[in-house]
């Protein structure tokens, strides 16, 4: 499984971010990493790598720095502030184009990260990008997460971004019994709502352990949620 080659001239069309938004992402690599300026790098070249890439396979809607730098690299960043100091392995629940996996991998290098994708072509993206980019820390799960998670343990961190509905995702890790400590639920504006749309479906097996708000500016408030069933919790 490999990812078809991108021409050169993909890259150079792509182009740099605009040097406010860089900044913007600087400011939020910061909180995480000091200095911040390697692992900067490391998310904006896979930023270039995505849009370039993306010109040869679909694999996000973003088709430039414009709809990825805010709505998606800052959103990534900004929420991998709240992950717990002692995570050291965290499961990319449908990974997609890398998003949160592959920036996280690049802010934190201490954490193994298992990115889990169904679609063969973006799962070959992700295994070029973690080659391109130097992850070591990144391992690619090629199939449904619930079934490649089976044989891993338990696993610190499941974290979910734009993947389906809440209720479908907690009815799938309880359907397989996927061992997690927790989930990160990356939440949009309606997260309330689709929360008690879950809890009415699936009753009370899984608590709210923590919620994190955080903003996008004009691109809108956003949060993370920690979720935890209600046997794991002390």
């Amino acid at each position: 499984m490999t990812f078809p080659p991108i021409p050169e001239d993909f890259f150079t069309q792509v182009g740099d971010p605009h040097p406010f938004d860089a900044q913007e992402i600087r400011e939020g690599v910061a909180l995480i990493a000091d200095p911040p300026d390697g692992p900067l790098g490391r998310v904006l070249d896979y930023g270039r790598l995505l849009l370039a890439a993306n010109r040869v396979v679909n694999l996000t809607g973003a088709k430039d720095w414009d709809s990825l730098v805010i709505p998606h690299l800052l959103d990534c960043v900004l929420s991998g502030t709240f992950i717990p100091a002692d995570t050291r392995t965290i499961a990319d629940w449908g990974s997609g184009g890398g998003m949160p996996g592959l920036v996280w991998a690049s802010l934190h290098p201490e954490i193994r990260f298992l990115l889990c994708e169904r679609t063969e072509k973006k799962a070959a993206f992700l295994e070029e990008a973690a080659v391109q980019l130097d992850l070591t820390n990144v391992e690619v799960l090629v199939g449904q997460a619930e079934e490649v998670l089976q044989g891993e343990g338990i696993i610190d961190l499941v974290v979910a971004r734009a993947v389906e509905p809440l209720a479908k995702l907690l009815a799938r890790l309880d359907g397989r019994r996927v061992g997690l400590g927790a989930l990160m639920w990356m939440a949009g504006s309606k997260a309330e709502d689709e929360w008690e749309r879950a809890r009415e479906k699936l009753g009370n097996r899984w608590a709210v352990a923590a919620r994190h708000p955080y903003s996008l500016g004009k691109a809108g408030d956003r949060s993370v949620w920690v979720l935890r069933r209600r046997s794991f919790q002390s």
